[in-house]
């Protein structure tokens, strides 16, 4: 099946979100683009591109997008009158902890899931979480 797939890249699926898509297109958010493959059997695919460009959220320390499948790290503003713009999505009000892009961490140990769909956080535990936890050296390779 993948092989017939390679052969025709312009032809369109019908997605379970009742739109067609190809299954390889650019999708842009917030002034930036990426280029997505879904990776999918064509009776499978739950999202088409452009529902899949709506899923991008901002980064409320950059302004960048966030795009499905990205690394992401929870912080909490350092100002108690921090203004979290549009498009920027909050995980915890208490403590109140935003969702950030990958390029704004401090530390590789600060990643702590991925933005995934439907437009939500898949939550795993950070690499100075489980150091914290098991009290051991922690290696992950993201």
């Amino acid at each position: 099946m993948k092989r017939y797939r390679s052969l025709f890249p312009w032809r369109k699926y019908l997605a379970q979100c009742g739109h067609e898509t190809k299954l390889r297109g650019k999708i842009s958010a917030y002034g930036q683009s990426t280029k997505v493959q879904i990776n999918a059997d064509p009776d499978k695919i739950k999202y088409c591109l452009d529902c899949i460009e709506k899923m991008a959220i901002r980064c409320p320390w950059c302004g960048g997008p966030i795009f499905v499948g990205e690394l992401i790290t929870l912080y909490t503003p350092a100002y108690p009158d921090f203004k979290i713009a549009d498009g920027c999505v909050v995980y915890s009000k208490d403590p109140l902890q935003i969702v950030g892009c990958q390029y704004c961490i401090q530390s590789a140990a600060d990643y702590c899931g991925s933005w995934d769909t439907p437009g939500e956080v898949r939550r795993v535990e950070s690499p100075l979480e489980e150091c914290m936890r098991t009290g051991e050296p922690v290696i992950r390779n993201f």
